[in-house]
């Protein structure tokens, strides 16, 4: 009997040690829950947007990007959307090449920004297209006008001919369905890789800016004007470097100021130059 006892005893005295050790979790866990909604709270009264503030050099003010991020002041400055807001800036600003938004704590949001820079005019040129509903009939594409475009093809803006953009003009090249602030699509995709070795090389070359006209209509026969004095051929952009390096070459040590003509470069090893008669 003693020993029931005993063993009745140790069981109650366990049950009552176990409600005692309850207690502390459950006043873990309505800590928790109260500070949680402390912070949830705190962030949705005290962190507002009061103050929205641009950086980096750009053709649209302070106000105007501000605007086109979607944010105005009141608004929360943890929990808003910044991937959203950054999108609704490139829809707005086609000009922009990086969008980067950063908190400045108690209350400011930075927008960094930086432009992209106009490489060339491209001429959307017209060309038709087979019928998708009856194959025996066309359809045209292109001609659209004129295309301000970036070295990595972003097109910013349809343009006219302006004063204000003395650019590379590229023509023979059919765009499809081009939308500003989007990356050009081509109705012939091959004139892709051509076009942008083209300019990046001239760019890097530094004589893009000497390049008045290109023209793209026949992939292995491109040609342009140089220097408002020579129509160069280069046929392919194969071994596109060697044939500038032959150009720089012949204008510049090999050929007079004042001289005129063509320079057929599509075969470095027979490049010629032809001069003007008039």
């Amino acid at each position: 009997m003693a020993q029931q006892k005993g063993s009745s005893n140790k069981k109650r005295r366990r049950r009552r040690r176990a409600r005692r050790g309850g207690a502390p979790a459950v006043l873990i866990l309505l800590c928790l829950l109260v500070g949680t909604v402390a912070i949830i709270t705190a962030m949705t009264i005290f962190f507002k947007i009061r103050t929205i503030t641009l950086t980096g050099d750009t053709r649209y003010s302070e106000e105007y990007v501000a605007q086109a991020s979607g944010l105005e002041p009141g608004d929360n400055l943890i929990l808003f959307n910044k991937f959203a807001a950054i999108d609704s800036i490139f829809q707005a600003c086609p000009y922009l090449d990086t969008v980067q938004m950063r908190r400045r704590y108690p209350d400011g949001i930075e927008i960094l920004v930086t432009e992209c820079v106009p490489a060339a005019v491209l001429e959307d040129a017209p060309d038709t297209a087979p019928d998708p509903k009856d194959p025996e009939k066309t359809l045209p594409v292109g001609g659209t006008g004129s295309w301000l475009i970036s070295l990595d093809g972003k097109l910013l803006e349809k343009t006219a001919v302006s004063a204000q953009y003395t650019l590379t003009r590229i023509s023979g090249i059919t765009l499809s369905q081009p939308e500003v602030g989007k990356y050009a699509n081509f109705f012939d995709e091959d004139d892709k890789k051509p076009l942008f070795l083209l300019l990046n090389t001239a760019a890097d070359d530094g004589i893009l800016q000497d390049i008045g006209e290109v023209d793209f209509s026949r992939q292995y026969d491109i040609s342009f004007t140089y220097l408002d004095r020579f129509t160069v051929k280069i046929g392919s952009t194969e071994n596109l470097e060697e044939k500038l390096c032959y150009l720089h070459l012949i204008v510049e040590d090999k050929l007079g100021a004042n001289a005129r003509g063509t320079l057929d470069l599509s075969d470095v090893r027979t490049a010629r130059f032809i001069p003007t008669t008039d």
